[in-house]
């Protein structure tokens, strides 16, 4: 397996790390930052058909207008993942559109860089992406910044 893949893995291990959490905290867990919404998260491979399911949260929600689009997203619409190679912050990027193309935000900067090296060698297609959870700003405490937005992506990992 290619240093490439197991970084991968790693990634998707963690994704999968924070669901385990979910089922040993109580309701009232509380910690903000990364260890919210724990629940959400996942990261599944299967070996033998090498396709993987990775659930993620959605980051950078809050700028360039993404809040009013989020607004509009339902749990199960169609996601369009498109990859980012000319991003000043991250050359790594993968974006986060709607079916109708419009930007809700990027993909978590430690899954792109893993997944990217890959994607650019054509090693791994992506399958399916479908928003899996969503709270738009609108719906959270009025102490919330920003909307919130999970991502299911399904897909395959080639030789």
């Amino acid at each position: 397996m290619l240093q490439e893949e197991n970084t991968f893995l790693v990634e998707l291990e963690k994704l999968h790390q924070r669901q385990e959490l979910s089922l040993t905290v109580g309701p009232n867990y509380f910690e903000p930052g990364m260890m919210e919404y724990l629940d959400q998260y996942d990261g599944v491979y299967t070996p033998e058909t090498q396709e993987f399911s990775l659930r993620f949260e959605v980051k950078g929600t809050r700028y360039d207008g993404r809040t009013e689009q989020i607004e509009k997203v339902k749990v199960d619409d169609q996601i369009q993942i498109y990859r980012d190679k000319d991003n000043i912050y991250n050359s790594n990027n993968f974006r986060v559109f709607t079916q109708k193309g419009k930007d809700v935000g990027n993909m978590p900067a430690d899954l792109c860089n893993a997944l990217a090296p890959l994607y650019d060698q054509n090693k791994v297609k992506f399958s399916s992406a479908r928003v899996s959870y969503v709270e738009p700003l609108s719906s959270r405490s009025r102490h919330a910044k920003q909307a919130v937005l999970f991502i299911e992506l399904k897909g395959k990992i080639f030789e």
